[in-house]
């Protein structure tokens, strides 16, 4: 039997050259020696700012005081602080109300020269027309060039008379419709007008 020698001669050698390839338990757990000083030397990873999301429009935002409570056919004021980020252009303000309220006098827009620095303050007057909670909405358009200009809106809520009362009454009166999943579900009619 000539053969079994060659075999058990290349059983041998392909033992051998496997042994070779494979680390042994001593190379494979053993990591170089890194000082703290060649840590530092490293450069490190530089990460990119927090990722956010923001509405796209124009770069303005609100802040707002009421005059306090308002009674029915009473007036009040809304004291709006409104900061924008740019250094040329005008910023128009325009304010309008829901059923319950009245904007009224020469403060319902007012027009902002944005050179003149980043924060406005602006008073809105208005008269309360019936019980319940309102809103004041306020629509901003910034043009800082000729260009056509981009908007913001905001709403400030007003509390008129017995507001707690309406509230209760309006919740109350909202029918629960059966949806086709069967799901309960207040059904209110909405106008929705892009500009």
């Amino acid at each position: 039997m000539k053969t079994t020698p060659r075999i058990l001669a290349l059983a041998g050698l392909s033992v051998a050259l496997g042994a070779c390839a494979a680390p042994t338990p001593s190379e494979a757990s053993v990591e170089p020696d890194i000082t703290a000083a060649e840590m530092a030397a490293k450069p490190t990873a530089k990460l990119g700012p927090a990722i956010s999301t923001i509405k796209p429009g124009a770069s303005v935002t609100f802040t707002h005081e009421t005059s306090g409570p308002v009674i029915v056919d009473g007036s009040g004021y809304v004291v709006f602080t409104v900061n924008e980020g740019y250094p040329t252009g005008t910023l128009d303000l325009v304010a309008s109300s829901n059923e319950g309220l009245e904007v009224f006098g020469p403060s319902a827009t007012q027009t902002v020269n944005m050179a003149d620095g980043t924060t406005h303050t602006w008073r809105v007057d208005f008269t309360g027309l019936t019980d319940g909670v309102h809103y004041l909405r306020v629509r901003a358009t910034a043009k800082p060039s000729s260009e056509t200009g981009m908007f913001r809106g905001y709403s400030a809520r007003i509390e008129v008379g017995d507001w707690k009362s309406a509230a209760a009454v309006t919740e109350a009166a909202k029918p629960m419709q059966e949806q086709s999943d069967g799901a309960m579900a207040v059904i209110l009619e909405a106008d929705e007008t892009i500009e």
